[in-house]
């Protein structure tokens, strides 16, 4: 409470607002708590004056003459003590209401505003009336980058109150910020709104709006991209360790989830910082990293790779994207490599993991030969390319760091995934990393994810020259079961791709249009056996042991059911 007022009566009703209020963090004294204060004066019960104040359609000017009745000088004075230094911050509309009864100062410019949020299901309260509301989730929208959207309008007398569905949808503790836009242009404050409750969600941090350049200082400064309206909660801590140095510097978001204005960190140009963020109540020891910036300006080994964009059907009609970045920081390899490490994620590029998880298969000390751990979060993949007028081939490096897209509701990979925690600190990362590699190199996840021919992954994994076979009614078995079991023998990856006729597949656990990795062949007296993997991990034919993707079929159906046969071509 500011120095002591001098109206016991009036000092009451706030001690007991401010006991209230003090159980919700960074809380504001609203315009309902506004009227009990001003309902408190000589002259009227509280209660009858309160019903007044209330009555529905009053505005701002009305109600503020309805108080000055008899108004005491004392009260004045406590009522701009409050206005000046009361130690629960006011909402604009209980400011333009205390204003307003004192008289010393206008109505306030801005659109008055007040709203509560309840967890799980609405955003209500008064402004003017017909104003447009907007909204925005900002403990939600944090992870995903979807700002601000319009709620809906105030009633007649101002009132509103609208569900919030979807990704927006309130959790407890959760700060939604609301703002009121009337039709002459004129818009509230910003007012931020906690739900009531225990923080359910943990904050997020839209890592992708920081921007690290050096400063004349000698320090590095950190400012928001395009002064974007928040970047998480507010409140919420944010720790920037330097991975050449090892120094944390932490920082405290304003209310509306900005940085402070000047904030620096000790770096230079080229210096890489892992960011954490906590709000207190999750990850308060910020040991989950959840992105990583580097300062601009700095040569670096590889030149890092921006996170290539998105497939198509992942973007907005305005080409935004759908999904949002998160940076995941497991273990790049977790009990060496293995061809069940390769999952494909939602890119039509089965082509890309049936080829990586043969040569997983066949060769996995050449998979670990392919990274560089450069030491501060990111990793140079190292690809071969041939040029086929001379025959002689290049290395190609890509850097790359943990940032992969996903899906907002979730927060699992869109695209390829590794092991089976797929957790941010836990997913083993060499598949997803290596796609990621790929996909920039090519130019995109676009270009990458519609279709492609698993031969030509063979070779620029390996830098050696790969063959290609059709299947066709002439075929030979004899031949091909020897050219396929001969590069299994030799340690040569081998894939498979499926007809495009749909009939063919028809409740038989193989899909067209399909790679498949070959992994192995069995014999069972006469019966001979090729082993498949599908790329997905899971889904195969039926009774064929557990659902991982792995499974055996007669060698007679797989010429049926298979169009080619890709290998690398043996050594001369």
């Amino acid at each position: 409470m500011p120095a002591p007022l001098s109206d016991r009566r009036l000092a009451a009703v706030y001690a007991s607002l401010e006991r209230s209020l003090s159980r919700q963090p960074r809380a504001t004294l609203g315009r309902d708590q506004a009227l009990e204060l001003l309902a408190d004066r000589s002259g009227k019960s509280s209660k009858a004056m309160l019903a007044e104040l209330r009555a529905p359609g009053l505005t701002v000017a009305q109600q503020a003459a309805l108080v000055r009745q008899g108004l005491s000088p004392s009260e004045r004075g406590d009522l701009a003590a409050l206005l000046r230094a009361g130690t629960v911050p006011l909402s604009s509309a209980a400011s333009a209401l205390f204003e307003a009864v004192l008289g010393g100062a206008p109505l306030a410019k801005n659109v008055a505003l007040d709203a509560v949020v309840t967890p799980g299901a609405s955003v209500k309260g008064t402004t003017a009336p017909r104003a447009t509301i907007e909204v925005v989730n900002v403990s939600a929208s944090a992870g995903s980058g979807r700002d601000v959207f319009v709620l809906g309008r105030a009633d007649e007398q101002g009132r509103f109150s609208a569900r919030l569905t979807g990704a927006q949808r309130p959790k407890a503790g959760d700060f939604v910020r609301v703002r009121a836009r009337s039709d002459d242009g004129r818009t509230s404050d910003w007012l931020t709104v906690q739900a009531a409750g225990a923080d359910a969600r943990p904050a997020q941090l839209l890592v992708n709006r920081l921007e690290l350049t050096p400063s004349s200082s000698g320090k590095v400064a950190v400012s928001s991209r395009d002064d974007e309206p928040h970047l998480s909660e507010p409140g919420a801590t944010l720790a920037f360790r330097n991975l050449r140095t090892s120094d944390v510097e932490r920082v405290t978001l304003d209310g509306a989830g900005k940085l402070p204005r000047g904030f620096s960190l000790g770096g230079r140009a080229g210096d890489r910082f892992s960011v954490a963020v906590t709000d207190g109540a999750h990850d308060a020891k910020l040991k989950a990293v959840v992105g990583h910036l580097t300062v601009a300006g700095g040569a670096r080994a590889g030149g890092l790779a921006p996170t290539p964009s998105l497939h198509k059907d992942e973007l907005n009609a305005d080409g935004t994207p759908k999904m949002a970045k998160k940076t995941f920081s497991g273990p790049l390899f977790a009990n060496g490599v293995s061809m069940h490490d390769v999952q494909q994620g939602s890119l039509a590029n089965c082509y890309f993991p049936a080829a990586v998880a043969a040569v997983a298969r066949a060769r996995p000390a050449l998979i670990q030969k392919l990274f560089t751990d450069n030491g501060d979060g990111t990793f140079t993949v190292t690809f071969t390319q041939r040029d086929w007028d001379t025959g002689r081939t290049k290395k190609v490096p890509i850097t790359v760091d943990g940032d992969l897209w996903t899906r907002p509701d979730k927060g699992t990979p869109v695209y390829g995934r590794g092991g089976t925690d797929h957790r941010p600190e836990a997913m083993e990362l060499w598949f997803p990393l290596l796609e990621k590699a790929y996909a920039q190199w090519k130019g995109s996840y676009d270009v990458v994810g519609n279709g492609g021919v698993a031969s030509d992954v063979f070779e620029e994994l390996t830098g050696e020259a790969s063959d290609y076979y059709d299947l066709h009614a002439r075929t030979n078995p004899d031949t091909l079961w020897k050219r396929l079991t001969t590069a299994i023998d030799d340690g040569r990856p081998v894939a498979a791709g499926t007809h495009e006729r749909a009939e063919l597949y028809t409740n038989s656990g193989v899909f067209e249009d399909h790679a498949y990795s070959v992994i192995g062949y069995q014999t069972e007296g006469a019966r001979r056996f090729v082993v498949l993997r599908n790329p997905w991990g899971d889904t195969e034919p039926k009774n064929n042991g557990p659902d991982d993707g792995v499974f055996k079929l007669p060698f007679d159906r797989f010429m049926v059911l298979y169009a080619n046969v890709m290998t690398l071509a043996p050594a001369r």
